[in-house]
This record gives C-alpha cells, structure tokens and sequence, in this order.
C-alpha cells in the first residue's frame, strides 16, 4: 500500500518542524506504517483462506448426504379421494373381548405365527414392513385385523388373555432377518430365557426356523406388548398388543362399568427402514441428534401428503383416504393407549369429550382424579395409558376429531416433511350427526405429575443401592460415532447369550450388576446426563417412582452416597408413588425406583428410544443365582437347556448354546 500525497505532506511538515537530526526517527515511524499494513494484508489472507477451507469441507459433507440418500426420482401419484390399497380398513377402531375372558377358568392359549416381510402402504408411502399371519385357539371374532393381506398382517395380531392364562407361541420365521419377540410388562416368572432380548437371554430366531415361546402371566392384569428385541425390527413394524382381561364375578359382570374396550397403538413412523435410520444417528456428522420421523400411525394406519415429499427423502407414495373413527358416542369406553414409538412421546386430546384417567403401564392404578379432562399426554415411548372416554349429552350426535401429537423434545433437527400434529374424524354413528365444533378448551392431564393409589402399607427400605449415568456420549476413540451409554458403557450382544455362560467370560459391554443371592428391595437411581429424557424400561419387575426431577438450568444429579448433597427434587414419595414397568428420566435430571427383586434371571434395562437402545444403551441386572456362575448351570438357565433341546436347528447359535452351557471357557 504506497503513501499518499497527503501522507508525505504530512511527513515533509513533520520533518520541517523537528529538524534534519530527526530523519531517522521519520523513516522509522515510515517503516512502522508499511509493515503494520503488510500484517494486515496476511490476516486478512489467512481468515479468507480459512473461510474457503470451511466451506469446501461443508460441500462435500452435503454432497455425501445426497449421495448416501440418492434414489431415483419421486414417484408421487396425487389423487385426493383415491381408493384404498387393497386389503385395508381405514377405520382406526379396534374393538377389543373382555367379555370372552373375563368369566372363564384360566387355561392354555396357543398360537402359531408366522413372521415374514412385504412392501405396504400404511400411510400411503410403501415401506418393506414386518407381516404376521397368525392362526389361534380364540374365536374367530375377537382376532383383530388391520392391514391384512395373504402374507399377513401389521400390526402383528392383539392378543387377548386373562390372568392366569399361559400362553404358548410358536413362531416361524419367514423373513430374511434374524428375530426375536419380547413381552413388554409381563414379568415372566420362571420364564427368564422366553424374555426374549437377543444376546441376554436367547439367540435370535435365524430364518427358515422356529421357536415356541412359553409367556406365564400369572396374576397380572392390563395393558401390554411385544415386539422385537433383536436390532431395531420394532420400527419396520414388528409389535402388536398384548391384552390382558382382570377376571371377575358373576355379580361383577352384571354391573360392569363399560359399554366396550378399545385399543390404540401410536407412534411415529420412518418411512426409511430402520437399519438405515440407525446408521443415520451412528455416525460421526450426526453429532449425536436423532433423525426425526416422517409421520405417524394410528393401529397401522396414517396419512401422508406426498407434496411433502423432498428430494433429500424421496418415497413412493400415493394420497389414500385419511382414516378416522366411528364411534357411538352414547356409549362409554375404555381405552387402552400404548406408544409404539421409536422416538416420541405422543399426546391426544378429543376436544367434547370427557376422560377419566385410570390406569398406567401393566393395569398399575393412578390416584383419582376429579377434574375434568379432554386431554392426555406426554406418554413417552412404550408406556401405556388406560382411560374411560364418554361425552356429554350435547355432543352424542355432533362430529368431532381425534388429535394426535408427537412431542418435538427430540426433534432438534425438523423434518420438513413432518405433520407432527394431526387430527383424524371422529363421528358418531348416529343418523343425525352433526358438524364439527372443536371449540372447546383443551384441558390435559400431565402424566408426568400423576401420582399412584395410596399405600397399603409403608413401603419397605431399600437393602441394596445402585446408581447409574446414561449419556449420548461421542468419543475420539469410537472414532466420533454417538453412543448409548450407561456408566461408560455401551451394550453389546456376546456370541453367547448371558444366561448360558459364566460371569467371568462377559466382556467389557456387559453391565450386569448382582443383586445377591437372596431377594432383596433394590434402589436405582438413574441420572441423564443429556438435554432430552430417555423412557427407561425394567424387563421382569414393576417399580416405584419414589423421585423424579428434571434439572434447571444445567445438570442436577442425586448421589445416594453423598448425604450432603441431598436430592434436588426434595424428599421421596413413599405414600403414593407411581408404580411402572416404564419411566421417563427427565432432561439433566434423575429418577429413582424401587423394587423388590425376587424373580431370577438376567433382566435388560435398556432406553426405550430405539436409537439410543440400538447404539448401546443397555445393561441387565442379574437377580438371583450365582455370583460367579450366573444362571449357566442353575435355576432359569437349566429350565432353559431342558427347553433348548427339543428345539429344531441348526449348527449355529442354538447348538453353541448347549455346547457351551456349562461354560467351559475352551468352548467360547
């Protein structure tokens, strides 16, 4: 940059007042100008040369996501009104039997699935989607079926049962995949290798073969699932309800409350198989934020506007009919809601109408409740909600709409081409039904502050304390990859399950904490090291949720073994608690549960977000048995190899299991 003319007058005034001996300190300050404009010359070359770097790098980090996800073009075929695939109902209610269950003596109930894998359209985009095609000992009518084609149906057939009851599945899998079923909320009792999580307590079911699950219910009584436990198969549709009928008298049925039962299924829907959207999350430009859903399902069925559809997420899709719901509204219902979701807490609110909130998880009871409520929710990913739906006499004959709501908490990248609230008709039977007024305030209940029936009795101390951290955690080592962690740990399935080999042999991502080897009132507290909750399911056992306490403002941890820091969230709740099989773990906060462990055997405890449970979030408490030995020669586990050697196979999994069962290190 040279001198200007006002810059050398400048210098020739300067020089003239400070004289001829001064000439060095001018050509001084000269020199100082020149180099003072040359380093900013550099910085400015250098920050320039930065900002090039960063945006070549994001191009190309773009240009991979295209590449990944590059299909041919949309096919959109947009026909508002078009008939429905053939096959489907469109009608979303499921009516479920009590009355067949009920009144009769416990008893064996047998099924024979078969487990296979087709392209549908749920919500009018195709997906290659999980089929069962089921033939069963209940009458005909009380077998309900949704989108039910010759290969078989999704989702998967409700069963209904009584307590009591033992139910024996045979399952053939005809799908290209390894699988596995899980029993959501029954305890198992005795039954610890039919649990069903692969790697813990059984090897998957390889194709072209079978497995015969033994499900004891016992005494319990509610609402309850399956589905898979092997990969993340739950989101490409493999789950359906699982009913379980309170048994009462003949004085009982002739006043029962209800004039029917219905069933729900909800959840979010990816219109990518779930392998692909698991891989999506596990990789390092993911940086940790779960890939959002595109839509959502109401029992297996949606509505999708193609429209939507982007370039980045082309589908195959056609607009179909919005299903919607006929009811009569003079009647009163009880409902049974249970999240499917792979990802989000769902609420629903029916504006006119008036609901009485009664149970939650396995038929656990809530406190009661007076007011008046037209709205429930958060319920997070696999817990379930049982209310009473009626309306007043005003709105018997006056249309109205059922709202559903995926909660956004983990949705922190959108997806533009999600509706994530959507409202389906909800009309009345009767002749003379009247247009829609959704006027009406919408008053929630919080299930989050529900509290759980009084106490019979004070509930005992805890004898045993555990405490651990579950974090999305991004480590150099796992070459920046997020990972479901809990206490640094990320599950893995052995080549062998759990329940067949001895303690010492688990490698470093089994987390399996010994309960003892008498039965003991255990307390877990669980501490979220993450912005977003994590709904954390207990397999084998309800607890108590004697504390829950979302953190403010940053990270609020409770240490049982720190008395001076006492817990954020103030005493516990030991006269009301909730009783769950399913908890929510708040943002920067913890939860603590409580739990008599009695029932042997190795139970997960996992994340019920799928792609947190899929990248590792998981461990198990050994409950019983021996503390170097586990279960591999004893109790559930030889209950197990007596049941293993009757079972059709290969040389594989299964055979290892038997080859192995005493744990002999020289046969792992």
């Amino acid at each position: 940059m040279s001198d200007g003319p006002a810059t050398m007058s400048a210098i020739d005034s300067f020089r003239s007042l400070l004289g001829h001996d001064n000439r060095l300190l001018i050509q001084r300050w000269k020199e100082d100008i020149a180099a003072l404009n040359s380093n900013c010359k550099r910085r400015i070359r250098v920050v320039a040369l930065f900002l090039l770097i960063l945006l070549t790098i994001l191009f190309v980090l773009v240009q991979q996501w295209h590449a990944e996800f590059d299909v041919p073009e949309l096919k959109l075929s947009q026909h508002p009104g078009q008939a429905q695939e053939p096959g489907y109902e469109r009608d979303l209610k499921w009516v479920l039997h009590p009355e067949n269950h009920v009144s009769r003596v416990p008893g064996i109930r047998r099924f024979s699935w078969n487990i296979t894998k087709a392209t549908i359209a749920p919500n009018g985009v195709k997906k290659d989607v999980f089929l069962i095609n089921g033939t069963t000992n209940l009458p005909s009518h009380s077998v309900i079926q949704n989108a039910h084609t010759t290969a078989g149906q999704f989702p998967g057939p409700t069963i209904e049962a009584r307590s009591g009851d033992t139910l024996e599945i045979e399952v053939f899998n005809s799908a290209e995949e390894e699988v596995s079923l899980h029993w959501h909320g029954l305890h198992m009792r005795e039954a610890n290798h039919m649990d069903g999580p692969v790697g813990v307590t059984q090897c998957a079911i390889k194709p072209s073969r079978r497995f015969s699950y033994r499900v004891p219910i016992d005494e319990q009584a509610g609402t309850f699932w399956y589905h898979a436990h092997s990969e993340v198969q739950r989101a490409d549709g493999l789950y359906g309800g699982l009913i379980v009928h309170n048994p009462i008298t003949p004085l009982e049925n002739i006043t029962y409350q209800n004039d029917h039962e219905l069933l729900f299924l909800v959840g979010d829907w990816y219109h990518r198989q779930a392998e692909q959207v698991l891989g999506m999350f596990m990789r390092m430009t993911s940086v940790g934020v779960e890939p959002c859903p595109d839509s959502l399902l109401i029992n297996g069925l949606g509505h999708f506007e193609c429209s939507k559809a982007t370039h980045g997420s082309p589908v195959s899709c056609s607009e179909i009919i919005k299903p919607w719901l006929l009811l009569n509204k003079a009647h009163r219902y009880r409902v049974r809601l249970i999240n499917v979701s792979s990802l989000t807490g769902i609420s629903l609110t029916i504006q006119d109408s008036e609901l009485k909130i009664i149970q939650m998880d396995g038929g656990l009871p809530l406190a009661e409740n007076p007011d008046r409520v037209n709205s429930v929710g958060v319920l997070y990913p696999a817990e379930r909600v049982d209310f009473i739906l009626s309306w007043p006499e005003s709105a018997v004959n006056t249309e109205t709409e059922i709202i559903i709501a995926l909660d956004k908490e983990n949705c922190l990248h959108p997806n533009p081409a999600l509706t994530s609230t959507q409202s389906f008709l909800l009309s009345p039977e009767s002749s003379t039904r009247q247009p829609a007024n959704n006027t009406a305030e919408v008053i929630p209940f919080n299930l989050r502050t529900a509290k759980g029936s009084s106490l019979p009795s004070t509930l005992p101390e805890a004898q045993k304390f555990f405490m651990i951290w579950s974090s999305i955690t991004i480590l150099n080592h796992l070459g920046q990859i997020p990972h479901g962690m809990i206490n640094r740990t990320f599950w893995e399935p052995q080549d062998l399950p759990l329940i067949s080999t001895h303690r010492e042999i688990w490698n470093e991502h089994q987390l399996v904490p010994w309960t003892g080897a008498d039965p003991v009132w255990v307390e877990l507290t669980i501490n979220n090291l993450d912005s977003n909750g994590h709904p954390f399911h207990l397999h084998g056992f309800d607890f108590y949720v004697i504390a829950s306490y979302e953190g403010k403002g940053g990270w609020d941890y409770y240490d049982p073994w720190k008395p001076s820091r006492p817990p954020r969230g103030g005493p516990f709740n030991l006269e009301n608690p909730l009783r769950k099989d399913t908890v929510y773990v708040p943002p920067w906060g913890y939860v603590v549960i409580r739990f008599l462990a009695d029932n042997a055997g190795i139970w997960t405890l996992h994340c019920h977000i799928l792609w947190h449970q899929g990248s590792g979030m998981a461990m198990a408490f050994q409950v019983l048995g021996d503390e170097r030995k586990g279960f591999s020669s004893e109790g559930v586990g030889k209950d197990a190899e007596r049941f293993l050697y009757g079972l059709e196979t290969e040389r594989g999994c299964l055979v290892q299991w038997r080859d192995g069962w005493l744990g002999e290190s020289k046969r792992i």
